[in-house]
């Protein structure tokens, strides 16, 4: 009786252990559950009703709108990379930090409710975005929090002492018992009840549950999540029912009969058949009239028990069968004839292998499926290929653009890209080279470059190769606009000289952190050309609100793949040229992770002749095996870069073939593939090409 029960307690704690009160588990569920449609009806109902509310008078004629673009999204990738950090954030928070009040905030859901919109209503979609984040759930809960961490901790260590019990209490049942085949017998049928309460116990509890929640919608949704949560403890129940019945039927069939019909029958008796004294009377009284009001009020809970029980029975009756097939007692025949000793044991052995056979296929099916373990939300791709996901970060070819931020907007002398970065990575840029500076607004709205003095002017030049023409501009704008004069100081990203061309750095950066929330198979790497301390840089980052999404990983050894930076969502590596440093994600590029070719080329030649080219892979700067390749891929004609250069240099067979020889004599695959004019030529067939991936 004692193995029996604590069966019963070390199956349900176990399994709290691992679907309530472990992080990553939890929040599995948790992101499962929004596959229900009542669930994400409900979501999207709440997602609306934060975003109208906050600014009900600009959006309240647009609520049918946005609660469409809110159910469209809610259930998705983008939303489930959102959703499931929110919820594992809530679980630590109660069960680690000991928080009294918990809140299931996301971050984001805004930028992600707002490109849908922008389909349907733009000016919508704007304001949707300006309140980015969504509370879906607050609770102040006081000192419970305290409990359930002291709970956990306990849960955490009872699972495993209960299980423990349960085996030593068994196996001494048997050892003392006289007779340990009816021992057995009994144990098998206290394991087939306390499945069987385990089920009743869920219905029924469901059941409670449900009618304490009001509104038909969040009726629904919380059965949906109690389902995702529980629905595992009632197949461990059925399982455990089952393999009482199989054991029992097993050990019935190896003596005399279990006269399970009999019990039944002397069950039901006690039901219709009046009890002698008075307070049995009572009592009988009472529990017909609890259950009657409970079949009326409940009747899909109680036929729900009705059909575990006579499952159960029928799966007793047909095993018991088989077994008896196999294996007979010699007097239970109808001819008593002597059968050798080999086979009367062969056939045992037969009966005992079926049960075994039956019972571990059953526990192997249920520990290996979703029902114990649930999986986090499968990964269909990155970067837009599933076959990528399993490459590691240093394997994998990314498409680049050099002086990414030199595009024809309002204000650029040249450029050196057709289209802004938020259009590159839409495109499927994945690298991007950037320049910042510090830079005055002027009050006439252009730019003046912070220049400390002429080492740091003739620095400048150096590193970025600056013609003495694009020079020479510079410093005429600069006279025009004159050192007198106090402007608006600013981060910008611009080439060189921000008087040729500036976007403010929080442009971008936003930019970034909008294509992440919205495509999160999505990993890049930004190396920085860095002019402004790394000190400032970080905490633009984190204005931004990309800290969630930088890569906070090793930078040496084994890099992980693209799925287990997508599954931690660890999906943006930061470099910096000069200055790295301000958080421990922000990494030296060429100290000792980045290696790269020679960037100054002028004549197309130099990239397209196979002669020229041994000498355009050489090393420039980073050390020799360093984790990344670089390739600079682009010709240089300040101060008007040429389109044509690049398509000439970007074409598919000049391209791979650098590519192909650089790797081959740096005996290193090109991680970053960075050209001009992305549009031109065929950068996107070329990284395919080397990643092995047939289709984009």
């Amino acid at each position: 009786m004692l193995a029996s029960i604590l069966l019963v307690l070390a199956v349900v704690v176990g399994y709290a252990r691992v679907a309530v009160f472990d992080a990553d588990q939890f929040a599995n569920r948790a992101t499962a559950s929004l596959q229900k449609k009542s669930v994400r009806d409900l979501a999207a109902q709440r997602i609306t009703d934060q975003l109208v509310l906050k600014n009900e008078s600009d959006l309240i004629a647009a609520r049918p709108a946005i609660e469409a673009a809110a159910a469209a999204i809610v259930g998705g990738d983008a939303f489930a990379s959102l959703f499931r950090p929110a919820v594992k954030d809530v679980h630590r928070a109660i069960f680690d930090r000991d928080q009294h009040t918990f809140t299931l905030t996301l971050a984001d859901v805004g930028t992600v409710v707002a490109s849908v919109l922008q389909r349907i209503d733009p000016a919508a979609a704007k304001k949707a975005e300006q309140n980015r984040d969504v509370v879906l759930v607050k609770r102040d809960i006081g000192s419970a929090t305290s409990d359930l961490a002291r709970v956990a901790e306990r849960v955490r260590a009872l699972a495993a002492i209960l299980g423990g019990l349960t085996l030593l209490l068994m196996a001494a049942a048997i050892v003392i018992s006289p007779d340990r085949r009816r021992t057995v017998t009994r144990l098998a049928m206290g394991a087939l009840a306390g499945g069987v309460l385990i089920v009743i116990v869920y219905a029924v509890g469901r059941s409670i549950l449900l009618s304490r929640v009001t509104g038909s919608d969040e009726r629904d949704a919380a059965g949906a999540i109690f389902d995702t949560f529980a629905s595992g403890l009632r197949t461990a129940g059925w399982i455990m029912a089952g393999a009482g019945a199989v054991v029992a039927a097993a050990a019935s069939s190896l003596m005399k009969p279990m006269d399970v019909e009999h019990a039944v029958a002397r069950a039901w008796g006690w039901v219709i058949r009046e009890p002698e004294t008075t307070p049995m009377k009572v009592m009988r009284a009472v529990l017909l009239i609890a259950l009657g009001v409970w079949i009326v009020l409940e009747p899909s809970t109680v036929l729900q028990v009705v059909a575990t029980l006579a499952g159960v029975y029928v799966v007793f009756k047909g095993v018991e069968a088989i077994l008896r097939l196999v294996y007979q007692e010699p007097e239970e025949r109808a001819a008593p004839v002597p059968k050798p000793k080999r086979r009367h044991r062969a056939r045992r052995v037969a009966a005992l292998a079926i049960v075994g056979v039956l019972i571990a296929g059953a526990l192997g099916a249920f520990t290996t499926s979703d029902a114990l373990n649930k999986a986090a939300p499968a990964i269909v791709g990155c970067n837009g290929s599933k076959a990528l996901c399993g490459k590691p970060f240093d394997k994998v070819v990314l498409p680049a653009t050099h002086n990414a931020m030199s595009v024809p907007l309002p204000g650029w002398y040249s450029a050196e890209q057709e289209h802004p970065i938020a259009t590159q990575l839409a495109d499927g840029i994945r690298g991007l080279l950037i320049d910042t500076h510090y830079a005055d607004k002027l009050p006439n709205g252009k730019f003046r470059t912070e220049i400390k003095n002429e080492q740091d002017l003739q620095e400048r030049i150096k590193e970025d190769g600056i013609s003495p023409e694009a020079l020479a501009a510079a410093k005429r704008l600069r006279e025009r606009l004159g050192f007198e004069g106090s402007g608006k100081r600013g981060m910008y990203l611009c080439h060189s000289f921000c008087e040729l061309g500036a976007t403010p750095l929080e442009s971008v950066l936003s930019d970034i952190h909008d294509f992440l929330v919205t495509r999160p198979d999505a990993v890049l790497l930004v190396i920085n050309q860095d002019y402004v301390t790394p000190q400032d840089f970080v905490k633009a980052v984190e204005d931004a609100g990309l800290t969630q999404f930088v890569y906070k990983g090793p930078v040496s050894g084994r890099w992980p793949t693209l799925r287990e930076m997508v599954r931690d969502n660890q999906r943006l590596v930061l470099l910096a040229e000069n200055h790295a440093g301000g958080a421990p994600w922000y990494h030296p590029a060429y100290q000792s992770i980045t290696e790269e070719t020679p960037y100054d080329f002028k004549e197309t030649a130099e990239l397209t002749q196979s002669s020229q080219l041994p000498a355009r892979c050489r090393a420039n700067r980073g050390p020799e095996h360093a984790p990344l390749f670089l390739i600079n891929h682009w010709i240089s004609t300040d101060p008007v870069p040429l389109p044509s250069n690049a398509a000439t240099v970007n074409a598919y067979q000049p391209l791979l073939h650098r590519a192909e020889v650089c790797e081959r004599l740096r005996h290193h695959l090109p991680n970053l593939l960075a050209v001009n004019f992305y549009k031109e030529g065929d950068l996107f067939k070329v990284v395919d090409k080397l990643n092995g991936v047939t289709k984009r």
